[in-house]
């Protein structure tokens, strides 16, 4: 068996041409034979990354729970989602009221905030309500907190027929 013995590739030299052209002037601050080095300049610790820390000690993402409250800033208006026909819906916040809408189009919560008045298109379910005047459907049952009555309405005459408290 023949041994292979590999050479290395060799290099020519190549001369370095020195351009006269060229100045290059260095200058250094020197005291007889000492060099001092230019002075740096104090660098102040790194702010905290207010997004990073809002996140961390507000939210618990793997729960995602709100921790703590938020302070919002003035703003025209909110909107919380992109409406897709047939794919999602989105809410809308606006200093005049509040409208949610489902991914069929149809208005679920609308809540005016000059007057007060809400809609909701589903249940209300609560452990209290407290009301003045509460009125069913088409003004067919009314319970009338103020004057301890209940009124019940003929649906063709649109006149009392029952009634149950005080008159």
């Amino acid at each position: 068996m023949a041994d292979n013995i590999y050479y290395p590739e060799t290099i020519s030299e190549n001369e370095i041409v020195k351009d006269e052209s060229t100045n290059l002037t260095i200058t250094d601050s020197t005291s007889g034979d000492t060099s001092s080095p230019s002075t740096i300049e104090d660098e102040s610790f790194p702010t905290k990354k207010i997004a990073v820390e809002t996140i961390g000690s507000a939210i618990n993402t793997k729960s995602g729970r709100i921790k703590s409250l938020f302070e919002f800033t003035e703003s025209g208006a909110i909107q919380i989602g992109t409406y897709s026909p047939g794919v999602n819906g989105d809410i809308k916040i606006s200093p005049v009221g509040i409208v949610a809408r489902n991914s069929s189009g149809i208005e679920t919560i609308a809540i005016d905030g000059e007057s007060g008045d809400a809609v909701f298109a589903g249940s209300i379910q609560s452990g209290t309500v407290i009301a003045g005047d509460v009125v069913v459907g088409d003004n067919a049952v009314r319970i009338d907190g103020e004057n301890r009555r209940m009124l019940f309405y003929d649906e063709d005459t649109g006149n009392p027929v029952i009634l149950i408290g005080f008159e």
